[in-house]
């Protein structure tokens, strides 16, 4: 195969099959590609037809051509766990004990492996055909100055205590002035803000950060209702959080007696809760919660497997698709699942769906959450393969099937061996011709 043409001079990718996007399918079907954006897509003999002159091709016979997929919630500086022998560590069966396992990883990392984990971790997504993911950001700022992938990288804020809230403030503030610093260099990294948790930051600190990403206009991430102990924490300030994860690492939360208010009216009266916030995890809402949160302009992601290997729970697939409330998909870390494939994400949600639409449909949708509907969670461009839209495509080998059986193929056969080519902007990123 030829090495892929500079992207100024422009391309065309040609395949058996296009899907530019969940509802639009050609047979053949090709793109045509210049200075990082779609310029063309659609039929191949169409493409071709109207693609400039002297565009060289690039073919894929019995390969489909995707848009570029979306990871919506990842933590790529953090590594898979490991014994000395180099052997995976089990999950803890607490939820608090894995907390505490990375507060000691942080502890004692040294600073050169954070951008080694981040490039392996980055390389693993790209050969899934991983386009964007939504990182949150580890400790190293700068190993995004490389960054492959488009990313929506969320500065991270942590402090319960009142007091703490102006000292965690500013240290966000400086980390999104050194991630726009960044995007200056690398325009695929764009920064957001990601106030940890609701059993992580107070309400002083929330509010701020809250306020922070409204200044900023950009995205605000919380990791939301993942685990039982942390629902019971915010119910009146008791259990495992309190009584283990706070004295572990030196803290006092004994004055915290609950939120006092429903999660929804919580994110609401501290700003929060406005138009493209995005909620991950969602395991312990009820559905007029979930109703209530999106209402007030919420987006979600939802991690199955890292909920599941954490004895966590499951989300709420069912009435997600049931209630058509648009949703992204998200692998978390390499502590917490064994690998970073959007593929494997989509199967885990697919059978924890409970409603009565065909499994052929469902995996159409379970492909939107992994494209159009994971770039428009991130507010990234991307998810669809359409004139003026950026130029993240995978080709993946063509799973056979028409209309709605082509997507239960592709999610039931499809993974890393299937991955034959992944592009980013136009630029090649991983496959044969990278």
């Amino acid at each position: 195969m030829k090495s892929a043409p500079d992207r100024q001079q422009g391309v065309v990718y040609t395949s058996s099959r296009l899907v530019a996007e969940a509802g639009a399918m050609f047979s053949p079907g090709a793109v045509a590609v210049a200075d990082g954006c779609i310029l063309l897509a659609g039929p191949k003999a169409d493409v071709l037809r109207a693609a400039p002159a002297g565009f060289p091709r690039m073919e894929f016979p019995g390969a489909v051509i995707v848009p570029g997929l979306v990871n919506a919630h990842v933590h790529l500086q953090i590594p898979r766990f490991t014994d000395d022998a180099g052997a995976p560590l089990p999950i803890p069966a607490s939820f608090v004990d894995w907390i505490l396992r990375v507060i000691a990883w942080k502890r004692v990392a040294e600073p050169a492996s954070l951008s080694g984990n981040f490039r392996s971790a980055a390389a693993e997504a790209l050969s899934f055909g991983t386009t964007a993911v939504g990182e949150v950001a580890g400790p190293d700022l700068s190993a995004y100055d490389g960054c492959p992938l488009r990313a929506r990288v969320f500065a991270e804020g942590i402090g319960f205590d009142p007091a703490v809230a102006s000292e965690v403030l500013a240290l966000v503030g400086a980390s999104i002035d050194r991630l726009e610093e960044i995007s200056a260099g690398n325009p695929l990294v764009r920064p957001g803000v990601s106030p940890h948790t609701l059993y992580t930051v107070g309400e002083r600190l929330l509010r701020s950060l809250a306020d922070l990403a409204a200044a900023k206009r950009v995205p605000a991430c919380l990791h939301l209702a993942e685990s039982s102990v942390e629902m019971a924490f915010l119910s009146d300030g008791r259990g495992e959080i309190a009584s283990r994860l706070y004295p572990a690492v030196g803290k006092d939360v004994s004055w915290f007696r609950g939120l006092g208010r429903p999660i929804p009216a919580y994110l609401a009266d501290t700003g929060l809760l406005r138009e493209g916030v995005l909620l991950v995890h969602n395991v312990h809402l009820a559905r007029p919660e979930i109703d209530a949160l999106r209402a007030g302009g919420a987006r979600f992601v939802l991690c199955p497997r890292s909920n599941a290997a954490h004895g966590n729970g499951a989300p709420d697939v069912t009435h997600f698709v049931d209630a058509k409330i648009p949703f992204a998909l998200g692998t978390d870390s390499l502590g917490s699942v064994a690998d970073l494939s959007p593929w494997e994400e989509m199967r885990g949600a697919r059978s924890l769906y409970k409603g009565k639409k065909k499994d052929s449909a469902l995996c159409r949708e379970l492909f939107r959450a992994c494209t159009e509907h994971g770039a428009a969670a991130l507010d990234l461009p991307g998810g669809i393969l359409a004139p003026g839209a950026p130029a993240d495509v995978t080709i993946v080998d063509d799973p056979g099937g028409d209309g709605d059986r082509f997507f239960r193929k592709l999610l039931e056969k499809t993974d890393r061996a299937n991955v034959r080519f992944t592009v980013i902007a136009g630029r090649s990123a991983h496959g044969d011709a990278a």
